[in-house]
């Protein structure tokens, strides 16, 4: 159990953590954050009280910032990696005009419309990276964390499938959700209930925005009072 102090709120901490210290009585023991981009989360998570963390993200332009950020917390590291569902594989790695926020190894279908002014007008050959393998090899023990933040513009579910070792330790999920069709071949937040239900998570907390974009908190079921992990 996580001392009083240890779950008070921090408002400049990571909004994430914060909803599960307030809502599940619980301090992460470690976050495992996908698409980490330039690491402005950082500084959150660590005001938040996370003591460790692994942030992960494939592009060049924002990968040293991240680094930066990263090197000045102890138990932080960065890893510079495209994290999907099949080890070894190469894709097309499409890069947003926006800094590469928007970027993804999907092609963008709705994003165009909804937000113009983000071009992708760049294509990278890149290597995919599944957690499962990535994490081993760079001497991370994935029981030493519970929570995963995955924002990966669509390619969530691909994340995820190439994580199921990786889950048996994690006990929440945060990750960007949308009704669908904003990257060819995304899945829309009414079908990652069920997916990750088959996994043993529930639906914790979800806000959509009017874009048809948001964020959603998924549950381990034993976290819920008195309720068995039936994943196995």
């Amino acid at each position: 159990m996580n001392s009083k102090s240890a779950l008070a709120p921090v408002k400049a901490g990571l909004r994430a953590v914060e909803i599960v210290k307030s809502r599940f009585k619980r301090l992460p023991r470690g976050v495992i954050q996908i698409g980490a981009h330039n690491g402005r989360e950082v500084a959150k998570l660590a005001r938040s009280g996370v003591t460790r963390g692994v942030f992960i993200d494939p592009l060049d332009e924002t990968f040293g910032q991240l680094e930066d950020r990263v090197s000045d917390i102890e138990g932080y590291q960065a890893i510079q990696a495209l994290i999907g569902d099949d080890d070894g594989k190469s894709v097309t790695f499409n890069v947003s005009s926006n800094t590469g926020e928007s970027s993804s190894f999907l092609e963008p279908k709705d994003h165009t419309k909804i937000k113009p002014d983000i071009h992708f007008d760049e294509q990278r050959s890149m290597t995919l990276r599944t957690l499962d393998r990535l994490l081993p090899e760079n001497g991370i023990a994935p029981e030493d964390y519970d929570m995963m933040f995955i924002d990966t513009q669509g390619a969530e579910k691909h994340v995820i499938l190439g994580a199921l070792n990786t889950l048996k330790s994690i006990d929440f999920i945060w990750m960007e959700v949308s009704i669908g069709d904003i990257y060819q071949g995304d899945m829309p937040i009414s079908r990652f209930v069920v997916f990750l239900e088959a996994l043993g998570f529930e639906l914790g907390h979800c806000e959509l925005k009017r874009l048809g974009w948001g964020d959603a908190l998924f549950v381990r079921r034993s976290v819920f009072s008195n309720q068995p992990d039936t994943s196995e």
